[in-house]
C-alpha cells in the first residue's frame, strides 16, 4: 500500500504512525480493492517471481482476514455483492497460476459463516463472503487454521469438494485432537471424501530462527499477558512435538 496507494480499498482509514490493536479505526490490516486498475499487472509480478525463485509449483495466496472489501466508500467495489467480489478475485488468482501450472492455496476462514457457526470474526466471516465457498474452483486447496479449539470445519470444506489441510498453531492438546479428527475423518468417509483430507500443516506466526530456537532449547518463550496466553507450555514448538509424535502413534496403531 505504501508503493501502490491506489490499490488501497479504505485510503480514508490512515494507517498510524505508531499501530496498536485495538484501536478506534478497527483496523487491523489494509485490504486491497481487487477491482483496482493495473492490481493484477502488479500482483502477478510477484506470485511469479516467487515462484520462480522457488522452484515451487504450489503457491499460497492467503485470502485470510479479509475485513474490508466492497466497502460503501470505494467507488469500484462499493455495494457488490462481497462473496462475488471475493470469489472473483480467488478465481483470477488461481487461473493465472493454473497457467502456469500451479496450484492455489488459500486460508479458509472467509469461506465459513462466523455468525450461524459462532466460530467468530477472526476464523470465519461477518461480512458475507463465507458464500464464496460455492464460487471458487475446486482444486483450491484449504488451509483450515483453528487454534484455540479443534473445530471440525475441515469436513465441511471436504464436503464442498475441496482437498484441506487442518492447520494448528501453539496449543498441544489442539494439536492432538486435530490429528486424530484428520485421521478419523479419512477412516469414516466415502471413496470419494477420503483423499480429500490431506493432513496437517503447523503454523508458527514467528521468525524461523526463534522457532528453532525454541525447539532445539535454546530459548524459553516470554510469559504473555494473562488475558492472551497464560500457559507456558502452549509454544508452536511444542505443538510441532506433539502433532508429530501423535502422527507416529496414529502410524503404528
Amino acid at each position: 500500500m505504501k508503493v501502490y496507494p491506489q490499490f488501497d480499498e479504505t485510503p480514508w482509514v490512515k494507517f498510524p504512525e505508531k499501530y496498536e490493536w485495538p484501536n478506534p479505526d478497527k483496523l487491523y490490516c489494509k485490504s486491497y480493492c481487487p477491482l483496482a486498475p493495473g492490481l493484477h499487472e502488479v500482483l502477478f509480478a510477484v506470485i511469479d517471481e516467487l515462484c520462480d525463485v522457488f522452484e515451487t509449483d504450489a503457491f499460497h495466496a492467503g485470502m485470510d482476514e479479509v475485513f474490508y472489501i466492497g466497502e460503501d466508500g470505494c467507488p469500484r467495489c462499493g455495494g457488490r455483492d462481497k462473496a462475488e467480489l471475493f470469489a472473483g478475485e480467488v478465481r483470477a488468482l488461481h487461473d493465472h497460476l493454473a497457467q502456469k501450472g500451479r496450484e492455489m492455496w488459500i486460508w479458509g476462514d472467509r469461506l465459513l459463516d462466523g455468525k450461524t457457526t459462532g466460530l467468530g470474526e477472526w476464523e470465519a466471516s461477518y461480512n458475507n463472503t463465507y458464500r464464496a465457498i460455492d464460487m471458487i474452483p475446486k482444486d483450491v486447496v484449504i488451509c483450515d487454521w483453528h487454534y484455540q479449539r479443534a473445530d471440525q470445519t475441515a469436513v465441511l470444506f471436504a464436503m464442498k469438494g475441496f482437498r484441506v489441510v487442518t492447520c494448528p498453531w501453539r496449543d498441544p492438546g489442539v494439536g492432538v485432537t486435530q490429528v486424530k479428527d484428520m485421521v478419523h475423518f479419512r477412516d469414516e468417509s466415502t471413496p470419494e471424501m477420503k483423499d480429500r483430507f490431506l493432513g496437517i500443516v503447523e503454523t508458527t506466526w514467528s521468525p524461523t530462527d526463534r522457532f528453532l530456537r525454541g525447539y532445539y532449547g535454546v530459548e524459553q518463550p516470554a510469559r504473555r499477558p494473562a488475558n492472551r496466553q497464560t500457559d507456558p507450555q502452549h509454544t508452536p514448538w511444542n505443538c510441532f512435538r506433539a502433532v508429530f509424535d501423535e502422527m507416529g502413534r496414529q502410524a503404528g496403531n
